[in-house]
């Protein structure tokens, strides 16, 4: 059952077993939206559908004063506010489900994230201010907003852990908690939907590709790769190969090598011997010794 404020556009959905429960939602939810409000509803509109149009639902508006209206038999337009908006609940949740491939048991969830988000993104054309705002007196707050259906990791402080298990558990995001601050997420390993504030989020939109992926697609496209010098030493001589010269050096039979000079030989021998002249030292220096280095090993219970 849907439910619409006619002044700001806000929404309310129930979700019902039956038609029979319609009356018992809605008399609950009178009372409770004129106590939050310190208002009085003063008319209601509907179809003339069995579950709106019955003798305990005119007793109920006759009790509180609630004038209800009916539009015309088979003419959805004249309650075109109700309609339009029961219109974009189902065409944006069937939307979310398709596109993120859930099943479609998942279609409540995804309706009652519809209506959440609705609330607090359009913006009424007139007044030129968002459903939130006409209803709150505040502008919403949509930076904790993630996208449905995206894999989330949930942390699990709720069953002992062993030293090296697990922390978090693979979940799929639903939506958002009516009454706290939590999100409502499907937990992939206990096959159960169940509410908390202790998620992280992974928003890739399907067809994302990682750094990785474009890192190796970047050097593939480019045209101006080239190797880097490679260069060998062997007894005293060193070969140097450029990427120009490798289709050369493949075709023909004798490779072309540089003689290095004596000096140079030299040098890069004692640039390695330098790199190499750190020695690491286990024991402490002898000057730093105390006693005689020489006499046996005494414990502490020589000393008593």
């Amino acid at each position: 059952m849907v439910i619409v404020d006619d002044y700001s556009r806000w929404s309310w959905v129930k979700f019902l077993k039956s038609k029979d429960d319609s009356y018992d939602v809605f008399s609950k939810f009178c009372i409770q939206i004129q106590s939050e409000k310190e208002l009085k509803i003063l008319k209601v509109r509907s179809d003339h559908g069995g579950e709106f149009e019955n003798e305990p639902f005119e007793l109920f508006c006759e009790k509180h004063g609630i004038i209800h209206e009916f539009s015309s038999p088979r003419t959805p337009q004249q309650n075109g506010v109700v309609e339009r908006k029961n219109r974009s609940l189902q065409e944006m949740a069937r939307t979310m489900l398709h596109e993120n491939n859930l099943a479609k048991h998942f279609w409540a969830e995804a309706v009652n994230t519809t209506c959440y988000v609705q609330n607090r993104i359009y913006i009424r054309p007139l007044l030129n201010k968002t459903t939130y705002e006409l209803f709150k007196g505040r502008k919403p707050n949509i930076s904790y907003f993630h996208q449905f259906g995206c894999t989330c990791y949930i942390l699990n402080n709720k069953v002992y852990l062993k030293k090296f298990d697990a922390k978090a558990q693979k979940g799929i995001f639903l939506g958002y908690s009516e009454r706290s601050k939590a999100y409502r997420l499907y937990n992939s390993e206990t096959l159960y939907v169940e509410e908390s504030m202790h998620v992280k989020f992974d928003d890739k939109e399907p067809g994302d590709e990682t750094p990785e992926q474009d890192d190796i697609a970047g050097s593939e496209d480019s045209d101006d790769y080239s190797e880097p010098d490679q260069t060998s030493e062997l007894n005293g001589t060193s070969k140097a190969v450029t990427a120009p010269d490798i289709p050369e050096a493949a075709t023909a039979p004798d490779v072309p090598t540089i003689e290095a000079s004596e000096e140079d030989h030299n040098d890069s021998q004692q640039v390695i011997q330098s790199r190499n002249s750190f020695k690491y030292m286990s024991s402490h220096p002898e000057d730093q010794i105390i006693g005689n280095k020489e006499s046996p090993r005494r414990t502490r219970s020589h000393f008593r």
